[in-house]
């Protein structure tokens, strides 16, 4: 599909999807308990479906239609036939749940589509190496087959969070207790956070004598909950900085006390020198009378934000630095290598090293003719591009933006209501 992005005044109120990361994890949650639960507040996408899939095919049972949904859970320990889990383009899934499934001693065969397969999946191969149990990558799949038993696991603390918040989600079903111990730098700790708070919420007890640390009592049993998905802050990153840049959004459905590790797009925003405020529960973002500031942003711990980022800085005058971004080459694409070809056919100074973004950035672009976008079969790259679009001085055309059905579906039609026409000169 394409889309014709056509330079606009910002102003007005948009609600956010919900968390897809805190979706994931309650829905999870509610698929291991002994019982029914009722989450609410979640919007139809991909990678949602994907989640609710892998769980029924784990033996939990849904029913109901977004928003709202009843889930009755299952004990992945019981299950004594082969599965099959599509996890489709969802990474958070496939690295959720293959621990659960490992929990049992029946084969589970994950498939995905894309790039899924082909991410690193060294930490769960060494572990299950470990422990003498079935690993096998390879032909567009994965085959795990356990049991998987507790004990001492060492996780890198400079890969996917998602390595240890799967550990985490299988930990209190096995029958001895488990201790994760995360090797520093810990990176990504707030989405760990996440799932330790989702847990709790469930049930499941957590204890943390450390700050690397976690050591979770076996045999335990999830308990059914009736929860609600707060606001994204990862998706509000796209509307926040369209409104950075030009003219002014209010926010809606967002948790100012949010465990989100992306809510740190506030902060980064008001270092930028945006005028960034709360009233009456909404965020309000506006583009300042003063000039905006270069970055200088550790990606470390909030990399879905490094798209939305890379535009921020692209129309600030001055040079911007994004550093620790390396996991952007491994997500639905190579991130860095998107933005940078994307961005430069507007003209954008860009380059990069294999964990760090330069760009030179400056207030305006303009071209004679509409330049065409690919968007790389990735959610957030289409996203980003439609935002710099918008900025900018002139039309374009993106292709592929049938990918914002892995995460926010209704985008476009979302953000129509802060997009105003404007009269290009």
């Amino acid at each position: 599909m394409k889309q014709t992005i056509t330079p606009c005044r910002v102003e007005g109120r948009i609600q956010l999807p919900p968390s897809k990361s805190m979706a994931h994890r309650l829905m999870i949650c509610a698929g291991l308990a002994d019982g029914t639960s009722r989450v609410a507040g979640l919007r139809d996408s991909k990678d949602m479906q994907a989640t609710l899939q892998c769980l029924k095919a784990l033996g939990a049972r849904v029913t109901g239609d977004f928003p709202v949904l009843e889930i009755a859970g299952c004990n992945p320990v019981c299950r004594t036939e082969p599965a099959t889990l599509d996890c489709n383009e969802s990474g958070s899934t496939l690295r959720f749940m293959i621990p659960c499934a490992a929990l049992s001693a029946a084969p589970a065969v994950f498939t995905g589509r894309g790039r899924l397969m082909e991410r690193p999946m060294g930490v769960y191969a060494n572990l299950f190496l470990e422990q003498g149990l079935r690993f096998d990558q390879g032909d567009g799949q994965i085959l795990v087959q356990g049991p998987l038993q507790p004990g001492l696991f060492e996780i890198p603390g400079n890969v996917s969070s998602q390595f240890i918040s799967g550990l985490l989600f299988a930990a209190g079903l096995m029958q001895g207790t488990t201790e994760l111990a995360v090797l520093p730098p810990y990176e990504s700790r707030d989405y760990v956070t996440m799932t330790v708070s989702a847990l709790q919420t469930f049930g499941i007890t957590v204890n943390q004598p450390t700050d690397h640390g976690y050591v979770i009592p076996g045999g335990q049993s999830y308990l059914p909950r009736d929860v609600q998905v707060e606001g994204d802050w990862s998706q509000a990153a796209f509307p926040a900085v369209l409104g950075a840049l030009k003219g002014s959004v209010v926010l809606e459905g967002l948790n100012p006390h949010s465990l989100q590790g992306d809510k740190v797009i506030e902060d980064i925003l008001r270092q930028a020198g945006v005028d960034v405020r709360w009233e009456n529960d909404t965020l309000i973002v506006r583009h300042p009378m003063a000039g905006l500031k270069p970055l200088d942003v550790d990606l470390g711990p909030c990399p879905d934000l490094g798209p939305a980022l890379c535009v921020l800085a692209s129309f600030i005058p001055g040079q911007s630095v994004i550093r620790n971004a390396g996991r952007l080459r491994i997500k639905e694409s190579d991130r860095i290598a998107a933005m940078e070809a994307e961005l430069r056919k507007w003209g954008v100074d860009i380059s990069s090293t294999e964990d760090t973004i330069v760009i030179q950035g400056r207030s305006g672009y303009r071209l004679d003719q509409p330049v065409t976008i690919d968007g790389h079969n990735d959610h957030r790259i289409v996203m980003a591009m439609a935002v710099f679009g918008w900025v900018a001085g002139s039309p374009s055309v993106i292709e592929g933006t049938e990918a914002v059905t892995k995460s926010w579906p209704d985008f476009f039609q979302d953000m129509t209501a802060v997009l105003k026409t404007e009269v290009l000169k």
